[in-house]
């Protein structure tokens, strides 16, 4: 193995391992800390200002198995988010992602900023892939793909969705001749188009796995012109790729249409300027260029086809199960590498990597690697970013974190959304994880909610980025063209902000979003300041309620060390206590002997 494949651990690696004294009191006072630093933080996440900050805790599920915060204006709930490290060198842009698993009872795309505070996120949808701002004839989308994850191997089904800056649906595409779209890529190009991905089930030639008839899951790419619709360029995989040729195990797959032999798995394209296409095919390990003249192959890097003298050693062609392969510039590309399928472990960490390739030498060098901050092996999903500051933001795939680095490769912030060291359970993860610059404008008013019980009116407004202030106002009536009067204005520094009812305001309040230079962008809705607003839940395809086993167990493991040591620290005094009350309950209950006549 290459001495760059060699994990780098820093000082982040080095503090996440606990350093348990030998001594089982040292233990239990270790835990009766940790409880009440965990009591703490929770207490504390009922302000929604708060996130946790590195928290050992909250890697192993203290607070759920997908920790997250609600809100008293807004009806959804948002990633309680664990910034275990942060420098003020990050690029500035928002992070989106799209939270999902077993325990993310309402997944949908998210966007956050570098605090992790809430800045847009939408369940009506459902489950959301892909999730990235993109740039159409000089206007920014908000763009995804929704549908159903058919799990597995085989891809998902649905369409993709370009929400413009206020959030309405500019289009919902959908693929050409009758296919649905998969979540893997959904890419605009800079001529206007868009690159989708497709999988579909059909017959293959399966004799090299011992079948005379047999079925696979064909991967397919089209380029389609956004405006009008036509059909640019289609390409098949199977066209020019044997299927004997996959890394995969068969897996008792291929049987039946259902059940088909994943021998491709394609999950990212890019184009380049010659009008090429770059695909990512996982179950090929390897990257390869596509002519966008007759679909053959012009290149591979990496897999049984690899057509470069690797010169760092194996780094730049030795990746295994990848994803995510784009073009940085003419010369140099970026990948993914997994290094494990989820059954087969071909190396000890996941990474990105950066390739420098000489297409008339043929030669391939991997220049720069992202390690991962702790032993992280993801096995699958996962995305690798060249920001514009220069910096370089890893998403970890079904590992629920993200990590930005420096070009060459130190650390400068690392951001947990979920369980880390127990994230093969996949209970909450994200495909990819991509910074943007945005601004959003919604058509929707801010949302405000009176709590009398707490002399407060809280506020947020979904998806608005130049809310710079609030502003409290109250007025005799609840109409909105009556005269209110001026109150407090306060500054706006995370999605909800809780603003002080003061004495003398009127009956019924509303709350002004101003931007920098103090205009007045919308007004919500008056309330009264003495009823308890109602806020409705946001509309979800299904919303239901999942214990958190794991936390129970931790709180519960806690308590019974703190239980123990307590009982072995004062053994002493309970074996006399018991022994005294023994004594005195016998002595109570004797019987003298009646003296003899």
């Amino acid at each position: 193995m290459s001495p760059l494949r060699h994990l780098r651990r820093d000082e982040t690696r080095a503090n996440s391992t606990p350093q348990w004294c030998p001594s089982f009191l040292a233990l239990a006072c270790l835990v009766l800390l940790g409880t009440h630093s965990a009591a703490a933080a929770v207490a504390d996440t009922s302000d929604p200002a708060v996130n946790v900050r590195g928290s050992y805790w909250y890697d192993w599920g203290w607070y759920g198995a997908y920790p997250r915060k609600s809100y008293e204006s807004f009806g959804a709930e948002s990633p309680l988010i664990n910034i275990v490290k942060q420098d003020e060198r990050c690029d500035d842009g928002l992070i989106f992602f799209e939270p999902r698993g077993a325990y993310v009872e309402t997944p949908g795309p998210v966007v956050i900023d570098n605090d992790g505070n809430l800045i847009w996120t939408e369940t009506k949808w459902g489950q959301a892939m892909d999730l990235k701002a993109q740039r159409y004839k000089g206007k920014d989308y908000i763009t995804f793909w929704r549908g159903t994850d058919r799990g597995g191997f085989a891809g998902g089904e649905g369409s993709y969705i370009m929400l413009d800056d206020k959030y309405e649906v500019f289009k919902e595409i959908k693929p050409i001749g009758g296919l649905t779209g998969d979540l893997h890529e959904f890419r605009i190009t800079d001529e206007d188009t868009i690159i989708m991905t497709m999988y579909e089930s059909t017959k293959g030639d399966m004799h090299e796995y011992g079948m005379d008839e047999g079925w696979i899951f064909d991967c397919l790419f089209q380029e389609i012109n956004i405006e009008t619709g036509e059909l640019i360029f289609e390409w098949r995989a199977s066209d020019v790729y044997p299927i004997h040729e996959s890394m995969q195990p068969l897996f008792n797959t291929g049987g039946y249409p259902d059940n088909g032999f994943d021998f491709f798995h394609i999950n990212s394209v890019d184009k380049d300027a010659n009008g090429d296409y770059l695909i990512s095919a996982r179950h090929m390990c390897a990257v390869a260029c596509i002519s966008h003249v007759d679909g053959s192959i012009l290149w591979q890097l990496g897999g049984v086809r690899n057509s470069f003298t690797d010169l760092s050693d194996g780094a730049a062609t030795n990746f295994t199960w990848n994803h995510h392969a784009s073009w940085h510039s003419n010369t140099t590309l970026t990948i993914f590498d997994n290094g494990s399928n989820g059954q087969v472990v071909s190396a000890a960490h996941s990474r990105g990597i950066m390739v420098e390739v000489d297409l008339d030498k043929m030669t391939a060098k991997a220049i720069h690697q992202y390690m991962p901050a702790l032993d992280l092996l993801t096995p699958s999903q996962g995305s690798v970013q060249i920001l514009p500051n220069d910096n370089v933001l890893v998403g970890w795939g079904h590992t629920p974190a993200f990590t930005e680095y420096t070009m060459d490769g130190e650390v400068l912030c690392d951001t947990h959304f979920g369980v880390i060291w127990l994230a093969n359970f996949g209970w909450s993860k994200s495909y990819r994880t991509f910074k943007f610059p945005w601004v959003g404008r919604p058509n929707t008013l801010p949302s405000v909610a009176v709590r009398p019980n707490k002399g407060a009116v809280f506020v947020s407004w979904n998806g608005a980025t130049e809310v710079d202030r609030w502003l409290l106002q109250s007025g005799r009536s609840a109409d909105e063209d009556a005269e209110f009067s001026d109150h407090e204005d306060v500054p706006k520094t995370t999605f909800e902000t809780r603003i002080p009812i003061p004495a003398d305001a009127r009956q019924y309040l509303r709350v002004a979003a101003l931007d920098r230079n103090g205009d007045v962008l919308a007004y919500s809705k008056p309330v009264s300041r003495n009823e308890r607003t109602v806020i409705n839940l946001t509309d979800a395809p299904w919303r239901g309620w999942k214990p958190e086993p794991f936390t129970i167990f931790m709180w519960s493991l806690s308590a019974f060390v703190v239980l123990v040591a307590t009982v072995y620290r004062f053994r002493g005094h309970l074996t006399r206590a018991v022994r005294r009350a023994v004594g005195r309950g016998v002595t109570a209950h004797r019987y003298e002997p009646l003296p003899v006549q």
